[in-house]
Parts: structure tokens; sequence; C-alpha cells
């Protein structure tokens, strides 16, 4: 058999050319709101729904969006053959980006870890004081990236927190901006598949 065009024999699984490009939104929620789907038809648990105790919070103007994660990992070492394998143990999942967007209050007082608001007519106050390290938060984070058929993609994350805010950069002739990290750990009343969060795609043309 002549080996041409470099392809391995027997069935191959391609990737498809779908392209995603820009930010996803992002919503947040207190973490004690059960999720929309608690659990989906699948067995996941993802999405929010609003309500006057538990209201979804949206950012704007995100940019530099990052998913990423923290893993501890230990070599298993035989001195016999050297590196046999390594260990790893998922610590976080995270989300980082810069937001343009520090009004109002009521919303950028939870992302810095700032007092509760008081909002009164024409005016909202927070204080400036310890973190609230008991509060968590629900994320989520939807791309839509056929609008016309409504497929997506989203990250779910069950159990955060806003960590290490940055500084607020206030120049001259730009917007001012800070960057976040939604930091997501694990919430051991889910299932140990899905601890962390859930990443979740809805396309059927693609996905028969």
């Amino acid at each position: 058999m002549s080996l041409v065009t470099g392809t391995p024999y027997s069935a191959v699984s391609a990737q498809e050319e779908i392209y995603l490009d820009g930010a996803p939104n992002i919503y947040f929620q207190d973490n004690a709101a059960d999720p929309l789907f608690n659990p989906d038809a699948n067995g996941y648990y993802w999405g929010m729904s609003g309500t006057a105790a538990y209201a979804v919070k949206e950012l704007a103007c995100v940019t530099e969006v990052a998913f990423g994660q923290g893993v501890t990992a230990n070599d298993i070492r035989c001195d016999t053959i050297g590196l046999k394998g390594t260990i790893q143990r998922r610590d976080y999942v995270e989300l980082t980006f810069t937001l343009q967007s520090m009004l109002p209050l009521s919303t950028y007082s939870q992302l810095a870890g700032f007092s509760t608001a008081t909002v009164g007519t024409g005016r909202e106050s927070v204080g400036i004081g310890e973190f609230d390290n008991t509060q968590y938060w629900m994320v989520y984070a939807p791309k839509v990236y056929n609008a016309d058929v409504g497929d997506y993609l989203l990250i779910h994350l069950h159990k955060a927190q806003f960590v290490e805010p940055g500084e607020l950069q206030m120049r001259y002739g730009e917007p001012w901006m800070q960057s976040f990290t939604l930091r997501g750990y694990a919430d051991t009343t889910k299932l140990s598949t899905m601890t962390f969060g859930t990443i979740i795609r809805s396309d059927l043309s693609a996905i028969p």
C-alpha cells in the first residue's frame, strides 16, 4: 500500500472547519441559586435563571478573555526506567478578562471585593473594607458562533470567586480598564466528572 497523503490507515476523525472568534458574554449569579438545567437531559448542570433573590448580572465590554486551569502534576519515577507517567490533579479552572465598564458600582463592587452597594435616588455608595471570602458565584459564558441558527459554545462554572483584581487603569484618552480573574473551585455537590463546571455545545447541523 502506498502512502501518498500521510493519512493513517483505518477510520480517521477529522476536526471541523469551524473557527470561533471574539469573546463570549460573561454572566454571574450567586451560586446559592440552582442552575437552570439541574440537571439537563444528559445529566449536566448549567445555565442561569434570574430571580429577585438571585439576580443575573452581565459584564459589559470585556476583552482579552482566556480560559485556563491550575494543575498539580507529580511525575512517577522508577530507578530502572526513569519517568513512567505523571499523576495530575486539577486544582481550579479560571476565566481571566479585562473589563472596560466600571458602572454601575453595584456590579463593579462585587468584582473588586468592595462592600454591597447602597443605592438611592441618583446615588450609589460602596465601602472599601475586607473581602467577603464566603461569597461564591455561578458563571455562565456563552459564545454564539452562528446567530442565524443559534449555534453556540458555552462555559459554565459552578462555584467561583473573583480573585486578585488588577489595578484600575485610568489613562488619558483611553477607557478605564481593569483585569479580573474568575476562579472556579470544585463543587462537591456535583458529580466527580463535573465538579468544576461544564462545557456545552449546541450545533444541530454539525452534530447529527
